[in-house]
């Protein structure tokens, strides 16, 4: 998938466009914003993504399977179509358990 596949007021499903990779972590940028970056994921089994810590809280939806979510110390399943916010300026690690799909929006303002 190319960045430039996302295009502005055409609807997309990117549950299918985003394709599993055999024991990797696929991250597609969909926009960088003023306001926020929108990135989707794709996480194979046993795959545990970490991103950065920012100063500005991150909202997680999951689009597809399940994922166990670590912030602050505290562990939330995530199965699909679950979503939580995470503070900014907190560090958090996402475990895949089975194969899952994810949207990630970092809130900028």
């Amino acid at each position: 998938m190319r960045n430039d596949e996302f295009k502005k007021l055409i609807s997309y499903n990117i549950k299918d466009k985003l394709h599993y990779v055999s024991n990797t972590i696929v991250i597609e940028h969909i926009s960088y914003e003023e306001t926020n970056d929108i990135i989707v994921l794709a996480l194979d089994y046993g795959k545990i993504y970490k991103p950065e810590p920012t100063p500005f809280s991150t909202f997680i939806q999951v689009i597809e399977g399940s994922a166990e979510v670590l912030v602050d110390e505290v562990f939330t399943n995530l199965q699909n179509g679950d979503s939580m916010i995470i503070p900014g300026n907190t560090a958090s690690t996402i475990e895949a358990h089975q194969r899952f799909k994810m949207l990630s929006i970092i809130l900028k303002k």
